[in-house]
């Protein structure tokens, strides 16, 4: 068992798998050589059969939980709440592997990456990814390290919809998935919020059609994209109790303006505009029904335990979506269970109140 700090642990450091072939996307295109970066938590059982994969959303990395220094101004990993020793996702039960999506900008080669053969970041000549390639970036890394099968893949937002993904995918790879705060495909208002937020990188003067590396300051376009697409991880409930109509001190500005600058500006430090619009479009393409000709027939191959979670607030994945899947597995004879949560928090339910989400969580593992 690693170090064990207040609450959390000291995990390992990242691990990357380097594809000397490369890694070929749906669309058709190769990148070569290209670099995965993962990171595992927890032991592997002898047999191998205690694995959970771990999907993780837009603005995440592999690093789910832990810390990897005693820092006390270190924060712990995005799912350290329900992630770790003694959690809902018990690490002293399960080895739990974590994988950075192609396309995101932590580790994994991404849009700001170096094309070795003109010495220079990728840019817009970087493929869009779609939802199937971060599925079989993470099988990729699976089958690296022997894991043929899998306890449960869980996951939240678009780590969710990789988690559905993997179900018509590789149906016979786990004994059952966990789905928060998703659907087989973002409704149209989510789309409408997502392509706003697109346009607004892209018509940015300093944007330069994606090839804008040599600019060392963050694009004034992908902070204020981050505002509109924080907007749906919030609630009306969450807005008002928030901030209300209240302004900055003496100044006219509105609370909510400082925390939206303050949101935006902060993103733009750590994240990267050409991944934001590639990850975030690789989201609203996924649609199983259009895909697949129904829901029903998306999921007719996948039989195992499936446990759903919405949350009554959640503006960008309403429970009517959930519905929608947990209708068609129903139909299939798939076993299916649809955990319902009242929260004013929203779509980031899933990564603030771990006390409503743990237990159908624990539950649901302890009794498989």
């Amino acid at each position: 068992m690693p170090q064990q700090l207040q609450n959390t642990f000291i995990a390992a450091p990242p691990r990357q798998l380097l594809l000397s072939e490369g890694f070929h996307f749906v669309h058709g295109e190769t990148i070569a050589p290209f670099t995965i970066q993962y990171e595992t938590f927890g032991e592997l059982n002898s047999d191998r059969s205690n694995a959970i994969l771990v999907c993780h959303a837009l603005s995440a990395s592999a690093h789910a939980a832990g810390k990897y220094s005693e820092d006390e101004d270190e924060r712990p990993g995005w799912w350290d709440g329900l992630v770790g020793y003694g959690k809902g996702i018990d690490l002293e039960k399960y080895f739990v592997v974590c994988v950075n999506l192609p396309g995101s900008p932590f580790g994994t080669t991404a849009p700001k990456s170096i094309d070795p053969s003109t010495g220079r970041p990728y840019g817009s000549r970087y493929p869009w990814p779609m939802i199937e390639d971060m599925v079989h970036s993470q099988k990729i890394v699976l089958d690296s390290l022997g894991i043929r099968h899998l306890r449960s893949i869980a996951g939240g937002s678009l780590g969710g919809m990789q988690v559905l993904m993997w179900a018509v995918l590789y149906p016979e790879f786990a004994n059952s998935i966990i789905a928060m705060a998703s659907g087989a495909a973002v409704p149209v208002q989510g789309i409408a919020w997502h392509v706003i937020g697109r346009k607004i990188i892209e018509s940015d003067a300093r944007f330069r059609g994606g090839d804008y590396y040599d600019d060392p300051h963050p694009l004034r376009g992908l902070e204020v994209a981050r505002m509109v697409g924080h907007m749906t991880y919030l609630s009306a409930m969450a807005l008002q109790s928030k901030f209300g109509r209240r302004r900055r001190g003496n100044t006219r500005q509105f609370e909510i303006d400082s925390y939206f600058e303050y949101q935006g500006q902060k993103f733009a430090r750590q994240y990267d505009a050409n991944s934001y619009i590639r990850v975030q479009a690789a989201m609203d393409e996924m649609d199983l029904d259009e895909q697949h000709g129904t829901l029903q027939r998306a999921f007719e191959r996948w039989h195992a335990e499936t446990l759903l979670v919405s949350f009554d607030t959640d503006w960008l994945f309403p429970v009517r979506e959930v519905e929608r899947v947990e209708d068609a597995m129903r139909i299939n004879g798939t076993p299916v269970r649809h955990e319902r949560i009242s929260s004013s928090n929203g779509h980031d339910t899933f990564l603030i109140d771990y006390e409503l989400i743990t237990p159908p969580v624990r539950d649901f593992l302890t009794a498989r």
